[in-house]
């Protein structure tokens, strides 16, 4: 088996789609200071870079190597409980010196691997020690990210490898075994081990007039004031003037809201609608259940990446710490949603003849 591709068939308009969000990506971080300017641009080039060599890998080496891939995740999420950066009382990065990694986000991608590669292997995805053996390959990291704490991402790993095993053809009845154990765990979770201000922002959410909704409401506002066409670049007052927190970051949307308006958001969602279609339509028009379980995978990762992120900003969702895909400040998020695209152009590469 090639490892690496001699020939390379770009498909320049999913490439186009992601260079207008990386564009936009940079209007919108150029609000901030400089310093966000210079590493979102040197994060970029070295995503697009991965996400080239990536794309070159022949994918059977992803399906073969899906195990190695799972358990290189888990040491170096074990590895960052000693040797964790701390920030506000978490330890969730790795400094790598040129940038700081999150490695959690390696799951988003060992997760939905190794479940699509055990569904590929095996032809009874129903059989019991199956559907136990996904559900602790899921719960396992996603239980040591919750306690780094990092809610968000745990979540989001949480959902990403339920719905591979949906897209895996698991029956009726293990779709509900499964809802009741997840069921079960928010239970306890939030009984035992919930933080105090997790457990605020789901107060505040229920509760509009909670003094903590501080946030939520200027969020608000800078949506509401942009209007159709917005303020126009740089114009924007809640962002400007620091009433928007982490406005590079969680509220990037609303500050794209504010400053482009409707309009803007319109287009923003047209893109991310029509990569998730150019996607969709391979997984579609794949033969092979590892190349569509994976790729459906991948692109509901991001679907609900931006859901979330969007409804955390409307305020029709708690706030748990997830970027909007692309468009937010944060290099290890775009290192890793760039990696999942080179894996999906791999496939491509790899099955020329299949529409896309």
């Amino acid at each position: 088996m090639k490892i690496i591709n001699n020939k390379y068939y770009c498909d320049f308009v999913l490439i186009l789609y992601i260079l207008i969000l990386l564009i936009i990506k940079l209007l919108l971080i150029s609000n901030n200071s400089s310093k966000y300017l210079y590493k979102s641009i040197i994060s970029i080039f070295i995503s697009l870079s991965v996400m080239f060599i990536f794309s070159k890998i022949n994918y059977r080496f992803y399906e073969k190597v899906s195990y190695i891939f799972y358990i290189i995740s888990l040491i170096l999420i074990i590895l960052n409980i000693f040797i964790g950066k701390n920030c506000k009382g978490s330890y969730r990065w790795i400094n790598l010196y040129f940038f700081n990694f999150q490695v959690s986000e390696i799951f988003k991608i060992s997760i939905p691997m190794l479940i699509s590669s055990i569904s590929y292997r095996n032809k009874d995805i129903n059989s019991i020690k199956l559907i136990l053996l996904s559900i602790f390959i899921i719960f396992l990291p996603s239980l040591i990210i919750l306690f780094q704490p990092n809610l968000g991402t745990s979540i989001l790993i949480i959902l990403s490898g339920f719905f591979t095993l949906f897209f895996s053809g698991i029956n009726f009845i293990n779709i509900l075994f499964i809802n009741f154990i997840l069921f079960i765990f928010i239970l306890i979770y939030y009984n035992f081990f919930i933080k105090d201000y997790q457990k605020n922002r789901i107060l505040t959410l229920l509760n509009n007039k909670n003094k903590l909704n501080y946030h939520i409401n200027q969020s608000k506002i800078a949506i509401g004031s942009g209007g159709i066409f917005g303020k126009g670049l740089f114009n924007g007052t809640q962002s400007r003037l620091n009433f928007l927190p982490e406005s590079h970051t969680d509220f990037i949307f609303s500050v794209l809201a504010e400053e482009f308006g409707l309009f803007g958001v319109i287009i923003l969602l047209s893109i991310y609608l029509l990569i998730i279609i150019k996607c969709l339509k391979l997984a579609l028009n794949s033969n092979n259940i590892f190349n569509k379980v994976l790729i459906s995978s991948f692109i509901s990762s991001i679907f609900f990446s931006i859901f979330i992120n969007i409804g955390m900003v409307i305020g029709i969702l708690p706030i748990v710490g997830i970027p909007l895909p692309i468009i937010s400040y944060g290099g290890s998020s775009l290192f890793i949603t760039l990696i999942k695209i080179g894996i999906i152009l791999s496939i491509k590469n790899n099955n020329e003849n299949l529409y896309f």
